[in-house]
Formats: structure tokens, C-alpha cells, sequence
């Protein structure tokens, strides 16, 4: 059997994404205390993105597309875990879910991150 450029193009993008977790289910495995390397290498799968302030960090990443999108926010001080958050969010067809990652709320963020930064 033959398979055209466009089929094989299909299959491997399949097969790259086969055997991924969504993003909320991946989070579940995420633990305070653990450090940045230990997360990086965790979600090396994930598109991410990082908001720093003073010495905090929130480092997003996100599963799905269409009205399926899975962001998950990892909250750290320093190199560790304080905590982690979820949210949902409708991204327009056939788009990455990395292309949308919503503006860092920091008033979210967990109580020990906003006691480090001031925030109320």
C-alpha cells in the first residue's frame, strides 16, 4: 500500500502526539516542593511559556485545541513547586493551544506565592 505525503504527514503528526496526558492530568503528578529541572523535563512534551516577577515564577503549559483547551499554571518560588492551577479556554479552530496562553493572574497565584510578592 501507498501512502501519499499528506498521509504519512497525518500519521507522524498522530504519532507524535499519541501517549501524551492532557494537561490537567499531567498536572495531577506535579507536588509541592519539586524543583524546575524536575518539572521541565516532565512537560518537555507541552508548549510552555514562563512569567517571571521578583522571584517567582508562573511556568504555563497547555494540552488540546478548539473548545478543549487545557492550560495548567505551576507556581514557583525560586527553583520550587508552591502550586499549581488550571483553566479552560475555547481557541479558534485548527489552532495550537500554545498560540493562546491567557496573561498571568498573579492575584491567583497560591497564598505563599502573593505573601513573597506583596500581594493581597
Amino acid at each position: 500500500m501507498m501512502l501519499n505525503r499528506a498521509a504519512v504527514l497525518a500519521l507522524v503528526s498522530l504519532a507524535g502526539c499519541a501517549g501524551v496526558p492532557d494537561a490537567t492530568d499531567i498536572s495531577e503528578e506535579i507536588s509541592r516542593g519539586m524543583n524546575y529541572e524536575e518539572i521541565f523535563v516532565m512537560l518537555r512534551d507541552y508548549e510552555m511559556e514562563r512569567d517571571f516577577r521578583g522571584d517567582a515564577t508562573a511556568l504555563q503549559f497547555c494540552s488540546g485545541s478548539n473548545k478543549n483547551a487545557e492550560y495548567v499554571i505551576v507556581w514557583f518560588i525560586g527553583d520550587q513547586v508552591e502550586g499549581v492551577s488550571q483553566y479552560y479556554k475555547e481557541i479558534p479552530s485548527d489552532e495550537r493551544c500554545g498560540w493562546f496562553f491567557g496573561e498571568v493572574d498573579w492575584a491567583q497565584a497560591p497564598t505563599a506565592v502573593k505573601t513573597e510578592l506583596y500581594i493581597e
